[in-house]
């Protein structure tokens, strides 16, 4: 038996039970898993249950469960082991009950860089700068010359206010996106945390099925 946080697994090995006879105990005991995820993981709530009947080597049915990034399988199995010849001559039937948690963390949340939400500011300081370059590399001595400097000037103080607008409808739009997506992995986290805390409920159930299981010495169904 082997257990954990997400994960759940038991295997009950009888030389005195059959393969028809396990596979009886099988099914029961994955009607009471099935019933238990209509409890804990009810449709009403958006979980989806699937089941798929196991036929071969291993008999059994496997359940799984899933609702956005939460994914969970239950499978209920029964088996024939071969055991060594020096130990013991004859095969032996196994019941086995493996509970798997996929888990999957959500995406963390993006950081917006200083320079995507600072950009238009930082456009308008470069756009400045060359045009400041540019009337400097042809200035004009005398009147010409201060008055193209002061119509530069006019031009860049007309736009300063537009452009600062734009870098405000830019940020305010820019930290909406962030609002949005801390809102969504709040949503995501809390999703999940309902999923897990659901999923340890179930695993109780296994437990106890588990301890059922392994009272049956000898099965009283035989055939």
């Amino acid at each position: 038996m082997g257990t954990s946080d997400l994960n759940f697994q038991w295997a009950v090995r009888r030389p005195a039970w059959t393969v028809r006879q396990a596979g009886e105990l099988v099914r029961s005991v994955a009607d009471t898993v099935a019933s238990a995820c209509q409890t804990y993981f009810p449709p009403s709530e958006g979980f989806q249950t699937e089941t798929t009947e196991l036929n071969g080597l291993v008999e059994g049915v496997r359940l799984c469960v899933s609702r956005g990034e939460f994914t969970a399988v239950v499978s209920a199995q029964c088996y024939a082991e071969q055991m060594s010849p020096e130990t013991c001559p004859s095969s032996q039937v196994a019941v086995r009950l493996v509970a798997a948690r996929r888990h999957r963390d959500p995406p963390p949340l993006a950081v917006v860089r200083l320079m995507e939400i600072a950009g238009p500011v930082a456009l308008l300081l470069a756009v400045s700068a060359l045009v400041f370059a540019l009337i400097c590399a042809a200035a004009v001595p005398g009147v010409g010359g201060y008055f193209r400097l002061s119509l530069w000037m006019s031009f860049m103080l007309m736009m300063a206010p537009a452009v600062a607008w734009l870098a405000g409808a830019r940020t305010s739009m820019q930290l909406e996106a962030v609002e949005a997506s801390q809102s969504a992995l709040t949503t995501r986290v809390a999703a999940l945390a309902d999923a897990n805390d659901r999923w340890q409920r179930l695993l109780a159930v296994l437990h106890e099925q588990q301890v059922v299981v392994a009272q049956y010495k000898a099965l009283p169904f035989r055939r």
